[in-house]
């Protein structure tokens, strides 16, 4: 740790119930034996944990070393909102032309007959997220809203139609909710 003096100091309160842990760079909030990890590591920012509250602290006190804390506060926050009560994002299939089939296989959701085609898409399923698959209707969840954001635009992103026009050709599936409750 330097001597210089520090300039800026936040702390984060945990609620009751939920337990911290930072360790090589990599923060793991835990409540009920539920865990969500995030990497929060940076140069400018030192990271400490005591009694149930999160610091972070600098040196320098610039819009630059704000904005770092501030979105690491709101990662925090992140954490305990999704271990409190999961993140849930709700998408829809669309078709016109060709019926398409989906459906989860272990660890990725399978597209079948998309636009007609013959081979399946097949998107992975970040490690904690859970996809429920009724018909056209799909419901991602997780306590990690990361993953669960990034799996729902994995999805979206994997029903490109290539070269066609998107006012005629409008199938695909596409995220109509976020953050809504279960």
């Amino acid at each position: 740790m330097c001597t210089e003096e520090i300039k800026m100091k936040e702390t984060v309160e945990m609620p009751e119930g939920y337990e911290a842990d930072y360790k090589d760079g990599e923060l793991t909030v835990s409540k009920d034996g539920d865990k969500v990890s995030r990497d929060m590591e940076h140069a400018l920012i030192e990271v400490e944990i005591e009694d149930n509250e999160i610091t972070f602290s600098s040196h320098l006190d610039n819009k630059t070393v704000k904005s770092i804390v501030g979105t690491f506060r709101a990662h925090v926050n992140n954490i305990v909102d999704g271990l409190e009560e999961e993140h849930v994002y709700k998408m829809k299939g669309v078709y016109a032309h060709f019926p398409m089939d989906i459906k989860v296989e272990g660890n990725q959701l399978v597209i079948e007959n998309f636009m007609g085609e013959r081979n399946p898409r097949k998107i992975a399923i970040e490690e904690g997220v859970d996809v429920n698959v009724d018909g056209e209707d799909l419901e991602i969840t997780g306590s990690d809203k990361e993953a669960v954001g990034l799996t729902a635009g994995r999805i979206e992103q994997a029903c490109k139609k290539g070269n066609r026009d998107p006012r005629t050709f409008q199938d695909g599936i596409y995220i109509t909710e976020k953050g809504g409750e279960r």
